[in-house]
C-alpha cells in the first residue's frame, strides 16, 4: 500500500508541484509582498476596571435568573464602551493635534490604519503608491458593485472608522483588567494610539461616574432642602457619593502603557509559510486519495497487479533498459509459461511506436534469459535431425556469398494457429498498437502475449476489454507492462 501510495505521488508529481507553487510559494511571496510595503504593528496597553460595590450589586441583581457571569457582564459593558465611535473619534482628534505628523487613520488616504510617518524613497515609495491606489480602487469598485454606489466619506468620518477597526479589547481571564490593542503600519504611532484609546476611555468612564455621582448628590440635597426626612442619613449617603467618586479614580486608571512594539505582527513570513506547507501535504494528500478512488485509469504496479496478476511486468524503459530490469522480466515470463520468442507477441495500446520499441525490449531481454542459447541450440539440433532423416541428407539454404545454413522449423504449429510461426522462430512478433478498432485475430493461437500501456493512459475496463479479446483469439498467458521513457 505505501509503494502504491508512492507510485500516485510521482504520477501526480506534476499537479503537487503546482499546488506547492500556488500554496506555498504564493504565501510566501504574499507574506514577503505585505512585510516589504504595509506590515502591521501591534501595540497593547491595560486598563483596570475594580467594580464598586453598587456595580456588583447591580450585576448580581441583574444576572439572578441567568447563567451569565457578573464579572463577564460588567466587562462586556466596559468593552462595548471602549469600541464605540466616541472614544475612537476623541482618539482621532487627540492624535491629529498631538501629532500631526502621524496624521489621523485614513483607509482612502493611507495603507493601512495611519498614513505614512515617514516618507520612503526610491523603489518602495513608488511600489507603496501604486498598492494604496490599488487598494482605494479595489474599495470603490467593490462598493459599487456591492451596494450600487460609492459615497466617498470625508477624511476624519473615515479615520474614526478606521480607527474603530484597528481596536481590539479583551478580557484577561479571571481580572477585572482589560487589554487594549491598537493595529498600526508604525510601531511607534501604534503604542501612542493604543495609550490614547485607554486614557480617552478611562477619561470618559471617570466623567460619566463623576456626572452621575453628581446628579444624585443633587438629589440627595434637595430632599435636605425640604426639610422632611433624616438629615443624618441623607448626609451619610452623600458622604458615601463623595468617597465612591475618590475611589473611582483608583480603581478606572491605565496600569500598564502601551510601548513602542519592535517587531510587526503582520504578516510572519514563517509562520504562515509553515501553515502553507502543512496545507500543501493535505492538500496533496487529498489530491491523491481521491484521484485513486474515483479515477479508474491504472497507473501504479498495485493497479496492474490486480488486473493482472503475477504476470504484471512493472516499469519497463523503452530507452537504454537496464540490463537487471531486462533479466526480472525474463525470468517472470519464463516461470509462468516458458516464454519462447517464437511463441509470443506484443502489442502496446494505443502507439504503433511504441509497439515496435518493446517489442525489442521484449525480444532482448528473453534472448538473454539464462539457459536461453543452450535451448535454442538444442532445438537446432533436434530439427536438423529430424530434416536427415526425411530426405537423407541436411537441411540446408544458400547464404548470399556462398555457403549454408541450417533452417530452423518448428516441428508441428502451435495449437490454434493454421501454420507455422512467423519470423523464422527466433523473434517476437509485433502486433501494433491496440485500441477499440484493434482486430485481435493477429494474435490467434500465440502463448503469450506482453500489452504495454503508459500510466494513468489506460482505464481498467478499457484493458480487461483488451485481455478479453485476447483470450477470446486462445491466448493463455497475459502480460501487462507499464512503458516508461
Amino acid at each position: 500500500m505505501t509503494a502504491h501510495y508512492r507510485q500516485l505521488l510521482r504520477y501526480y508529481r506534476g499537479l503537487i508541484a503546482f499546488i506547492f507553487l500556488v500554496l506555498v510559494g504564493g504565501t510566501a511571496a504574499i507574506s514577503t509582498f505585505f512585510l516589504f510595503v504595509s506590515p502591521v504593528y501591534t501595540a497593547s496597553a491595560k486598563v483596570s476596571l475594580l467594580p464598586t460595590q453598587t456595580e456588583l450589586s447591580f450585576s448580581q441583581n441583574f444576572v439572578r435568573s441567568t447563567t451569565i457571569n457578573p464579572a463577564n457582564l460588567l466587562t462586556q459593558t466596559h468593552i462595548e464602551y471602549l469600541l464605540s465611535r466616541e472614544i475612537a473619534a476623541k482618539t482621532v482628534d487627540r492624535i491629529a493635534a498631538e501629532l500631526p505628523a502621524g496624521q489621523p487613520p485614513s483607509a482612502e488616504a493611507g495603507t493601512g490604519p495611519g498614513a505614512e510617518a515617514e516618507d520612503p524613497a526610491g523603489l518602495k515609495r513608488q511600489i507603496i503608491q501604486r498598492f494604496t491606489s490599488f487598494r482605494r480602487n479595489a474599495r470603490r469598485i467593490y462598493n459599487t458593485i456591492n451596494s450600487g454606489k460609492h459615497v466617498p466619506l470625508d477624511p476624519r468620518t473615515d479615520a474614526v472608522l478606521t480607527l474603530q477597526d484597528s481596536i481590539e479589547v479583551e478580557m484577561i481571564e479571571g481580572t477585572y483588567i482589560l487589554k487594549i490593542k491598537v493595529l498600526w503600519d508604525k510601531p511607534s504611532l501604534a503604542a501612542a494610539a493604543a495609550n490614547f484609546v485607554a486614557e480617552e476611555y478611562v477619561a470618559h468612564a471617570r466623567a460619566q461616574a463623576d456626572t452621575a455621582s453628581r446628579q444624585m448628590e443633587a438629589a440627595l440635597r434637595q430632599e435636605i432642602a425640604k426639610g422632611d426626612g433624616n438629615f443624618t442619613e441623607l448626609e451619610d449617603q452623600i458622604n458615601s457619593l463623595r468617597l465612591a467618586r475618590a475611589n473611582n479614580f483608583a480603581a478606572l486608571r491605565v496600569i500598564d502603557p502601551a510601548v513602542e512594539p519592535v517587531y510587526p505582527s503582520f504578516p510572519r513570513v514563517i509562520v504562515y509559510t509553515v501553515f502553507a506547507l502543512v496545507g500543501w501535504i493535505m492538500a496533496s494528500a487529498f489530491v491523491v486519495i481521491s484521484a485513486d478512488t474515483f479515477s479508474s485509469t491504472v497507473k501504479t504496479d498495485a493497479d496492474l497487479q490486480r488486473l493482472f496478476g503475477p504476470r504484471a511486468l512493472g516499469t519497463m524503459l523503452l530507452r537504454r533498459p537496464k540490463r537487471a530490469k531486462l533479466a526480472e522480466l525474463a525470468k517472470t515470463m519464463n516461470l509462468q509459461c516458458n516464454a519462447m520468442p517464437c511463441q509470443g507477441a506484443v502489442t502496446a495500446v494505443g502507439s504503433d511506436e511504441e509497439s515496435r520499441r518493446l517489442t525489442a525490449v521484449i525480444e532482448v531481454a528473453l534472448r538473454r534469459l539464462k539457459g536461453w542459447q543452450k535451448l535454442k541450440v538444442r532445438r537446432l539440433q533436434d530439427t536438423v535431425t529430424v530434416a536427415e532423416g526425411q530426405s537423407g541428407e541436411s537441411a540446408l539454404q544458400a547464404v548470399p556469398g556462398g555457403g549454408s545454413r541450417p533452417v530452423i522449423q518448428l516441428g508441428r504449429p502451435l495449437a490454434g494457429r493454421g501454420g507455422a510461426a512467423p519470423s523464422n522462430g527466433v523473434k517476437v512478433t509485433d502486433l501494433g498498437g491496440a485500441d477499440e478498432s484493434f482486430s485481435m485475430s493477429k494474435a490467434a493461437g500465440f502463448n503469450w502475449v506482453v500489452i504495454g500501456i503508459r500510466p494513468g493512459a489506460v482505464s481498467e475496463e478499457a484493458l480487461q476489454g483488451t485481455a478479453a479479446r485476447l483470450q477470446a483469439q486462445g491466448v493463455e498467458n497475459i502480460f501487462g507492462v507499464f512503458l516508461k521513457g
